[in-house]
């Protein structure tokens, strides 16, 4: 319950403070006079994200401070929570600045903007035209009814399981895209190893093979110039052999003459052993050659199956030699895929079945807590002037072959549960159930929501003890105004509720009245002034909202 609220600076209020009691309290004031200020206020010290365009213009700082009695909610807070509470006291300090910065404290230690909206979720509910927005969109209605079942904690049990479930889903496509991927390359690894093993390289045979091509290359030059030099040496025309005999002989016959000579004859000799020596070997070397042009193919074909290799695997052919020692350690180095994909696709089948037993057990309880609701709707909207109107809510599914079995179909799994749904309504007997998002006016949809609000009181323990209606009523008037104030009256019997209102039929049921109006200060700016009216101010208000001369 709020005891107090502060406000200074924030749009057009200079300095307000208020304090506020249990029961029915109203806010009024003519259009434009600020209501929805005092609700901006409240909304910013239970959490709302700040804006610097709140600050009034001219101030440094918009401040809000409120005092929250959380009697009601002993036992609702956890230990991290409960820290913040100060007996029953939960004192909000809100300071806005006007570049837009943010300073909060509960109970007079700093804290979060995200730990303030945690502490005070608890506290209040604050229905707008939003409130009125939300209802009008059906994706929201499985929300609404989700809510007066008390069934968020297994909404979001369902959502958590749903993603784990997704995630290992995710992880088992992944492995297995990738187990694909790794027998690819355990392929075109097994392919490589082969192409080299069989190649059968070695370090030196490219040299090799291009010394011996270089020769069959030039096998008829040489075995031309060999014959040419035995020719030489040796022919029958020119003898160098045979000349060099002579000049032996000749040299000899001079020795024996002259003693002195005999060293360049044993010279001479020596040349002649050597030039007979180089004879031979050109003879020998020229009848090894060969004019081999097969030999010559099969060089040139190694020679290429080399360089394709080399171009592949890393230029040389020890880098061809170390790609297939590569090659060997990779392929002794796969991981155990299989076995993983096996131990996902067991945790995937956990997950869903963990996911399907909570699923189906929110199913049953959204439709058991559906007819309820209906039921207690059209009693609520009976006593809000639509008698013998019509109120279901209808579950819409989206089969899928590989859902989960819900009954005899299989349902597609969503985030939220199997089902999703909307609110059908009737406003008037004999009339079919048609989309309330589509049939009903803004009245009615006001109604509607004031009849669920009220649904929830009956049906749920624990309540916010603070519940805010900020001009819900719009679109109604006259006996259906005055039907829609006795519904909220009966809403405050046991926890605080405001209502802002044009309506004086619903203003005159409040316990306490609360006026707003719009002035100018000393400076002749314009100002936001709140006050508390007493029994003789409530009559002025009341006169005024029915536009009654005074």
């Amino acid at each position: 319950m709020l005891t107090r609220l502060k406000i200074e600076n924030v749009a057009l209020i200079d300095n307000v403070e208020l304090t506020f009691e249990p029961g029915l309290s109203v806010l009024t004031g003519e259009t434009g006079a600020g209501k929805s200020v005092i609700v901006t206020a409240l909304n910013l010290a239970l959490g709302e994200r700040a804006d610097r365009e709140y600050v009034r213009h001219g101030a440094a700082i918009a401040v809000i401070e409120a005092d929250f009695d959380v009697s009601p909610l002993r036992g609702a807070y956890t230990k991290e929570y409960a820290d913040y509470i100060d007996g029953d006291t939960l004192r909000v300090y809100r300071e806005i600045t006007a570049d837009g910065k943010s300073k909060v404290k509960i109970n007079g230690d700093a804290a979060t903007v995200t730990r303030l909206n945690e502490l005070t979720k608890p506290i209040a509910e604050i229905l707008g035209q939003h409130a009125n927005q939300m209802l009008m969109n059906e994706d929201n209605h499985l929300l609404f009814l989700d809510y007066f079942a008390s069934l968020d904690d297994n909404r979001e049990t369902v959502r958590e399981k749903y993603h784990r479930w997704e995630r290992v889903n995710a992880e088992l496509k992944r492995t297995r895209n990738r187990r694909d991927q790794l027998r690819q390359e355990r392929e075109l690894l097994l392919f490589q190893r082969n192409e080299v093993e069989q190649a059968d390289v070695r370090v030196g045979e490219e040299e090799e093979l291009l010394d011996e091509k270089r020769l069959l290359d030039s096998s008829r030059d040489l075995m031309e110039l060999a014959q040419r030099i035995q020719a030489v040496l040796d022919g029958d025309e020119v003898s160098v052999l045979e000349m060099l005999r002579q000049a032996r002989k000749d040299l000899g016959s001079m020795a024996e003459i002259d003693r002195k000579l005999e060293p360049k004859a044993n010279e001479l000799t020596e040349v002649d052993f050597q030039i007979e020596e180089i004879r031979r070997f050109v003879e020998q070397y020229g009848s090894s050659l060969e004019d081999d042009p097969a030999r010559l193919e099969e060089i040139n074909a190694r020679l290429d199956e080399l360089y394709k290799l080399k171009k592949k695997y890393g230029g040389s052919e020890e880098a061809i030699l170390q790609t297939l020692q590569s090659i060997h350690d990779q392929l002794k180095d796969r991981p155990e895929i299989d076995g993983l994909i096996h131990q996902l696709e067991t945790e995937w089948e956990a997950s869903r079945e963990d996911y399907s037993r909570d699923a189906l057990v929110l199913s049953e309880a959204r439709q058991s807590a559906a007819r309820y609701l209906a039921k207690l709707v059209k009693k609520e909207l009976s006593e809000l002037a639509i008698d013998n109107g019509g109120f279901e809510f209808e579950f819409l599914y989206e089969e899928h072959p590989n859902g989960v079995v819900l009954g005899e179909r299989a349902v597609k799994p969503q985030p939220h549960g199997l089902e999703s749904g909307r609110f059908l309504f009737s406003a008037n007997p004999g009339e079919p159930l048609r989309s309330l998002v589509k049939t009903a006016s803004g009245g009615e949809i006001s109604r509607v929501l004031l009849a669920l609000k009220a649904a929830e009181k009956k049906n749920q323990k624990a309540l916010h003890p603070l519940l805010v209606f900020d001009e819900v009523d719009a679109g109604i008037g006259g006996q259906t105004a005055l039907e829609v104030g006795r519904k909220i009256q009966k809403l405050a019997e046991n926890r605080q509720v405001f209502v802002i209102t044009h309506l004086h039929q619903i203003a005159r049921l409040a316990d306490h009245h609360y006026a707003v109006r719009k002035s100018t200060d000393d400076d002749n700016r314009a100002v936001i002034r709140v006050s508390r009216l007493d029994s003789k101010g409530v009559s002025r208000e009341l006169d005024r909202m029915v536009a009654l001369p005074e």
